[in-house]
């Protein structure tokens, strides 16, 4: 038994790809283009192309198909890139695992809603409990790739819309609607929804979303905003200047109802909870950094008011 251990042991060394080759590959693959590649790892495309070329004859397959417009995978190709990254993946969490002092070390990508001004304490208190831990931090409207974009771990507010992740639920976020105490004395206080709609109102839209309309459960009511933007900020800015009523994440509202500033329309009635999730891909093997991530947002939002 043991001699055909041995014998067997040797082809498969010979066999065996080059282990930077396979990581650039990926890169490739992630990013979409050569050029695209060289750019995000800062290695030269000749540099890029000969590798993939090496790792191409290490395997007797072709792995890409290049014309002027770029490269895609063969069918091979695919199938190679989609088993070879989580063994990458493995063994770079491996490396760091017995590489570091006891200390979490590495670069975390994420992704979180614009204007999401919570979230900038909690990545300054996640950063002083893991010094070793640096972060890039990108916010969009966009539903980033988190493969394609490189991207570890996406904050996402509302349903979501694909089983292509492994969602972690956090506690659910709170709307509230409110005016500023000028526009209440000019216009009135309303006290139902119907009431609200007849007042000015400074709304949330994207370039894609374009219906206006209340929901307290038992009541639907549709309105005309005079204002629509997809920055918070202009939607505070609006509601401080008496213009128009609004409705704001509890987070971003809190500082100007306890200056008294804004005022709160509707406690109890008119809010609405959205649901918040942290999500990374399902196939994708969280690494030590992803898992301390997740554990401590978990803790923290859960502390919160």
């Amino acid at each position: 038994m043991e001699s055909l251990k041995i014998e067997i042991y040797f082809p498969i060394m010979e066999r065996m790809m080059d282990f930077n080759a396979t990581k650039l590959f990926i890169e490739v693959m992630n990013a979409g283009s050569l050029s695209a590649a060289s750019e995000r790892t800062g290695v030269p495309i000749s540099t890029l192309s000969r590798k993939v070329n090496e790792l191409e004859q290490s395997l007797n397959v072709q792995l890409l198909e290049r014309s002027r417009h770029g490269v895609k995978p063969t069918y091979k190709g695919q199938l190679f890139f989609e088993q070879a990254r989580l063994g990458v993946e493995l063994l770079e969490d491996a490396q760091k695992s017995v590489t570091s002092v006891h200390t979490l070390q590495g670069k975390l990508r994420l992704s979180v809603p614009p204007n999401f001004s919570l979230w900038w304490d909690f990545l300054i208190e996640f950063q002083q409990s893991y010094p070793d831990i640096t972060v890039f931090c990108h916010s969009s409207e966009r539903v980033v790739d988190l493969f394609a974009d490189g991207v570890d771990v996406a904050l996402r507010m509302g349903d979501l819309n694909t089983d292509d992740v492994i969602a972690k639920p956090l506690k659910p976020l709170e709307t509230l609607f409110v005016a500023s105490p000028e526009l209440l004395t000019r216009h009135g206080t309303p006290e139902t929804l119907a009431e609200m709609a007849r007042l000015p109102v400074a709304a949330w839209e994207s370039l894609t979303h374009g219906l206006f309309e209340w929901d307290s459960g038992t009541e639907k009511v549709k309105y005309e905003p005079i204002f629509t933007t997809n920055n918070s900020q202009g939607l505070i800015h609006y509601a401080l200047s008496g213009k128009a009523i609004t409705q704001l994440l509890d987070f971003s509202a809190r500082p100007w109802l306890e200056s008294g500033e804004l005022i709160q329309l509707l406690p109890g009635i008119a809010t609405q909870k959205i649901p918040l999730h942290l999500v990374y891909a399902r196939h994708k093997y969280p690494s030590n950094l992803v898992r301390a991530y997740l554990d401590f947002c978990s803790a923290w939002v859960e502390k919160l008011k």
